[in-house]
């Protein structure tokens, strides 16, 4: 039986919560807990997409499948480039590559609203 809380009150899926949320912070994703005591649905939702089970177990393995997210610890996102979008001056394309032994090789291109100067920008 997997325990409610630990000794600190948390749930001992805080961390992975927490980790898929950083992971996928450019997607708006967030989880809805169950109303207490919990009853209901698990959920949670991102741009593009929403899971909900019964669970928080099958909650966050839903969500690392819609991510294509094996869960390792060393499933993470190498940013290789930062550059301002030729079709919209006020946005940045974050090329990112994965860098995880046990998944395929992947990379994504992140678009964030930012009219400051980057980094690089502000250097030149």
């Amino acid at each position: 039986m997997i325990p409610v809380e630990d000794e600190d009150g948390h749930s001992p899926y805080d961390a992975e919560r927490a980790t898929l949320a950083a992971r996928y912070g450019h997607l708006a994703l967030t989880f809805t807990p169950a109303p207490c005591p919990p009853s209901g649905p698990h959920e949670a939702s991102w741009v593009g997409g929403t899971a909900s089970a019964g669970t928080e177990h099958e909650l966050l393995a839903l969500v690392r499948a819609a991510m294509g997210d094996c869960g390792g610890e060393g499933h993470l996102w190498a940013t290789e480039d930062i550059s301002r979008d030729p079709a919209a001056r006020d946005n940045v394309l974050i090329l990112q590559r994965l860098a995880c032994a046990d998944c395929p090789a992947q990379e994504r291109v992140i678009t964030l609203h930012h009219p400051q100067p980057t980094p690089a920008e502000a250097r030149e």
